[in-house]
């Protein structure tokens, strides 16, 4: 489910992004060699917290069929650390947990999302799975302004998930398939697929498969595929996975849900 592979090479800072995430070279057990964006902990309001929701969402979306970067484990042994020559980011990664969540890079040929962007016929049925992903794991960052989402054509990325499944820290919060949970998602800018995906037919069918097909023991496996590094993040762990077993198990009132705030 989860590859992990060692940092080699520091290459940059990413120019954008709320965490500074770092671009590096790393290799697998192998020596294959990958280059990826990675997330430190300490560069997470959460720490670990923020780096487990990313996992757990990344490997959600790959088991939905949805267009998400490769993710990987990456540990930052110590003497490596020591030799990063720049000094901001070798403290950001001594004061971290000593493995991060990493991405691999789409590419300099995709772009990020903007409201200028056609969503083509082909793509309707992505963003749809895509948006009602994200009103289920209550993932509140893929708006005008932050997309976190990049396209090539009619392909799309998806990225930036360490703000999902903060559903407990909200006040009053109600799950997914109750009637009128998805409120938020009405504000215009709130989505960038909401207002394009509003003047669609939709096809509800694939997503409903998608999710049921989810048993519990690929669910589980999110969570036993995260590192003991990590293990602070334990009860935020739980919670999400507690989320997505039970809106598996509501999804067509999830469904309901989504249909209403697209009409």
């Amino acid at each position: 489910m989860l590859t992990r592979v060692t940092a080699l090479e520091f290459t940059r800072a990413a120019k954008n992004g709320r965490t500074r995430p770092v671009m590096l070279v790393c290799a697998d057990a192998a020596g294959v060699e990958v280059e990826l964006y990675a997330k430190l902990s300490a560069r997470c309001e959460q720490g670990p917290a923020n780096l487990a929701r990313e996992v757990i969402a990344a490997c959600l979306a790959g088991d939905l069929g949805l267009p998400v970067p490769q993710p990987f484990l990456v540990d930052l042994p110590a003497d490596w650390v020591a030799s990063v020559p720049d000094a901001d980011i070798r403290s950001a990664m001594a004061s971290s947990v000593p493995v991060a969540f990493g991405s691999r890079i789409a590419g300099p040929q995709f772009a990020a999302w903007n409201a200028g962007v056609t969503l083509r016929p082909e793509m309707v049925g992505t963003a749809l799975a895509i948006f009602t992903f994200d009103a289920i794991i209550q993932n509140d960052d893929r708006q005008d302004g932050n997309p976190n989402c990049l396209v090539m054509g009619e392909h799309l990325r998806i990225i930036d998930h360490e703000l999902a499944f903060s559903h407990k820290l909200i006040i009053g919060w109600q799950p997914p398939w109750k009637p009128g949970a998805l409120q938020r998602f009405m504000t215009p800018g709130k989505h960038i697929f909401r207002g394009k995906l509003s003047k669609q037919t939709l096809d509800f069918a694939p997503i409903r498969a998608a999710w049921s097909a989810l048993s519990d023991g690929r669910v589980d496996g999110y969570s036993t595929a995260l590192p003991a590094e990590w293990a602070a993040a334990a009860v935020e762990i739980a919670a999400a996975i507690r989320l997505i077993k039970d809106a598996r198990d509501h999804i067509d009132g999830c469904l309901a849900e989504v249909q209403r705030v697209l009409t």
